[in-house]
């Protein structure tokens, strides 16, 4: 606002700074000059703060939260007109200063701890492998970057972590993000209301790879999180615009960045190193071979469907996953001897041996992948005495797969979910944790 030809800060234009700083919503005072409650909510949100009380109550928890005072002239009660409810311009201006402040410390958290037993010299070394498990904490502890949120670009090494959670997207006002084909991940940006923009976390896998960072995906967004592997944004179609609906209800144009996976010929190789001769129903694991390869039209009429599938890198990228996913909870995977059926992997768990089929699936043929790879693992289950399991490439499209599954014994997983199960026993980890 202009006033005796000098700019005048407002209320509305610290509250749209703040806004901006968080990629929140941007609001607009009401009647009489009010900051909207929820506006306060959502700053409370995003810090994990308790949200309690009046507009006051509200702004004083955000500005003891950065360690600051809070000062009379905050709020309107010593005012003329004694309006104790409403947050003065002055009170607006800390709580810009503590969402700074809050920001800062935790940029600062994320590189000031360190994981025990790394060394810094190496911190820029990438070690975790596909289908390995880790703590959210103990990643950013390793790694740096921020500890909340879908995108948290690390401060001190040269990657950002994308984090994803197949049942949370719509309730935080975010698009789902998915798998449109073996190759292509859409992945939704940040910003919970209002129009996303090409700014902050989103320029930052816009840029990434002029900036010389990876992109590392993660799910789900907190607790013990799986990973899932790099991505790169697609050159010739790096994102799209749709419409969708934010965390207010309010329609709005989102971006879906169009991700692609990372092949790297040296990930995962120490599974093929693993050493263990007591294989009781099979022998040593044999890395998959994720290297890419053209199947032939002839053969897609000519060859066993279940060699076709395994010929297929993202079959190959899946499976090992798995072993990577049982070797992170010191379990030993088995592939296949000459003596036992031709499963694609197994190992032994807590009670009983445990059998693993895997299907790579696309939106055209999940359910016959499905029923192909239903009857194998319960036949090769039947022979071993096996608990069977049936992991496929993505989510399926389909939801009563799993029911069905479930009615025929078997456990249906797919990599986004790994970390919910125990596979020594393939029971939930956490209580009501379900795919």
């Amino acid at each position: 606002m202009v006033e005796g030809g000098r700019t005048v800060e407002t209320k509305n234009d610290v509250m749209a700074e703040i806004c901006n700083l968080l990629s929140l919503e941007e609001y607009k005072t009401t009647v009489g000059s009010s900051v909207p409650r929820r506006f306060y909510s959502d700053v409370l949100d995003f810090f994990n703060l308790p949200d309690e009380g009046d507009a006051t109550h509200a702004a004083k928890s955000i500005i003891s939260a950065a360690g600051l005072d809070w000062k009379a002239e905050y709020d309107s009660s010593d005012s003329a007109s004694g309006g104790g409810g409403t947050v003065t311009l002055a009170g607006l201006r800390a709580i810009r200063q503590s969402v700074v402040m809050l920001l800062d410390e935790q940029e600062a958290e994320s590189s000031s701890n360190v994981f025990e037993g790394f060394d810094p010299a190496h911190e820029s070394e990438w070690t975790l492998l596909k289908g390995q498990p880790i703590r959210r904490k103990m990643l950013h502890d390793r790694y740096g970057g921020v500890r909340q949120g879908g995108i948290a670009p690390s401060n001190r090494t040269k990657n950002i972590f994308l984090f994803t959670e197949i049942n949370s997207n719509k309730q935080h006002g975010y698009e789902a993000d998915h798998w449109i084909d073996d190759e292509t991940f859409l992945y939704c940006g940040e910003g919970q209301a209002g129009n996303q923009s090409l700014t902050r976390y989103n320029y930052s896998i816009l840029n990434h790879k002029n900036e010389g960072r990876s992109l590392r995906l993660f799910s789900p967004v907190s607790g013990e999180v799986t990973y899932l592997g790099e991505l790169e944004i697609d050159d010739e179609h790096p994102y799209e615009w749709i419409k969708g609906f934010g965390r207010d209800g309010l329609l709005r144009e989102v971006v879906m960045f169009r991700l692609k996976r990372v092949i790297r010929s040296a990930e995962n190789s120490n599974i093929s190193e693993i050493s263990n001769t007591n294989f009781t129903f099979g022998s040593q694991y044999r890395l998959a071979d994720e290297l890419p390869r053209n199947v032939a039209q002839a053969e897609l009429f000519t060859t066993d469907p279940n060699l076709l599938d395994r010929a297929l890198q993202i079959h190959s990228l899946t499976q090992n996953m798995v072993a990577q996913w049982v070797l992170s909870h010191d379990l030993v995977p088995v592939s296949p001897s000459e003596e036992t059926c031709d499963f694609d992997i197994a190992w032994k768990g807590t009670a009983n041996p445990i059998v693993c089929e895997v299907k790579s699936i696309s939106d055209s043929n999940e359910r016959h992948q499905f029923r192909l790879g239903l009857g194998q693992v319960l036949e090769y289950a039947f022979h071993l005495e096996a608990l069977p399991v049936l992991v496929v490439s993505r989510k399926p499209i389909a939801s009563n797969l799993h029911k069905i599954a479930k009615k025929a014994g078997v456990l249906l997983l797919w990599p986004e979910i790994f970390s919910n199960y125990d596979p020594a026993t393939l029971q939930p980890i956490e209580e009501g944790a379900s795919n």
